[in-house]
């Protein structure tokens, strides 16, 4: 995708006759002189200019004026040259303490150079890198594509997800307003291709905004902040596995009949029976009784509950499918079986995996 916000042009700050690099002044001649009514120096105007530059030792601080520029885009924008991570440092020592790691697809700005480290802040990140851990100025500007990524905005309450460009190809799937997806290609005729999770597909151009993004470094502390979030995630997606494992098992039973004071899965069990042999199974002992399994476990909330979480009323209890339902052994007269969760007032729900 074109990338039309991004201007490349050469930004240097210039006085009369002079352009000012940090800690040097060096004369233009007449010629150059005579182009400084332009907002921008163009790269023709000075290519003398810098050749005196490069000769001198202030050519790394000129490659701060040599990175894109333009609306939205900072002035003395880097990129990361490194494996997985490089730390950020506290100081321009590799003894330093880090405050934060600069990743391998990271965007960053260059606030000072200094022998061998350089200043920057990514994302919230600020402090020290090696300098060969940095594409700048020229490099930085040619390498900018590479480090993008195009994102779709929806500005449409609800949009359509089409199999190509136009409204007569088939729906694949909606997303909803200010929802961010990657933009996958080039637009065609106003349509531009996504990545809806795991389906590809075409959104009319009139209702999102494209704009091009860049990935930053994180602090130690969004760092912390992130692994805590991702470990809960996949405790949360372990313990829904778990979970629906656990009804897949007790579902294979239904049919089987209501008996008073059963624990059998085949010959009949209650309610409590039937849970707690069903939990038997997974190596996992309930009590025998629904008012001890009201302490069973630990409480979540009914609109926090995963499959194989136990639903608990005044004398009776099932297992949580999902989708408002519970597996149970219901009665004498229908067995085991399923029904709605709040056909009846839920008194506990308790997650025991």
């Amino acid at each position: 995708m074109e990338k039309t916000h991004i201007r490349k042009r050469i930004i240097i700050s210039a006085m009369t006759g002079m352009i000012m690099i940090p800690g040097r002044a060096i004369t233009v001649s007449a010629a150059e002189e005579a182009e400084e009514q332009q907002p921008f120096v163009q790269v023709a105007g000075i290519e003398s200019v810098l050749e005196k530059c490069y000769e001198t030792d202030v050519k790394d601080n000129i490659n701060l004026y040599l990175v894109p520029s333009g609306e939205g885009e900072y002035l003395n924008m880097a990129f990361s040259d490194t494996g997985d991570f490089t730390y950020i440092r506290s100081a321009p020592d590799e003894e330093s303490d880090w405050v934060g790691k600069l990743y391998s697809d990271s965007a960053a700005e260059v606030l000072e150079y200094l022998v061998g480290w350089t200043k920057i802040r990514s994302g919230s990140a600020e402090g020290y890198v090696p300098a060969d851990a940095l594409l700048t100025g020229a490099e930085a500007r040619s390498s900018a594509e590479d480090y993008a990524t195009d994102k779709a905005t929806v500005t449409a309450s609800v949009l359509n997800v089409r199999s190509g460009q136009g409204t007569e190809n088939e729906i694949l799937t909606q997303v909803e307003e200010g929802e961010e997806y990657v933009i996958t290609g080039e637009p065609v005729d106003g349509w531009y291709p996504v990545k809806v999770g795991e389906t590809d597909g075409w959104v009319c151009g009139e209702y999102i905004t494209a704009e091009t993004s860049y990935s930053y470094g994180e602090t130690k502390e969004e760092e912390e902040e992130r692994i805590a979030e991702e470990k809960a995630r996949e405790e949360a997606e372990q313990a829904a596995a778990e979970g629906q494992a656990v009804i897949d098992y007790a579902c294979q039973f239904i049919g089987n009949p209501y008996v008073w004071g059963g624990t059998s899965l085949t010959e009949g069990a209650d309610c409590s029976g039937f849970v707690q042999s069903v939990y038997a199974h997974f190596g996992v002992s309930l009590p025998r009784t629904t008012y001890d399994m009201e302490h069973a476990g630990y409480a979540v909330s009914y609109e926090d509950a995963m499959p194989g979480d136990l639903i608990l009323y005044d004398g009776h209890v099932g297992l949580y499918m999902g989708d408002g339902n519970i597996v149970n052994a219901m009665n004498e007269e229908k067995g085991i079986g399923i029904c709605n969760a709040t056909y009846m007032e839920i008194i506990a729900v308790r997650r025991v995996l």
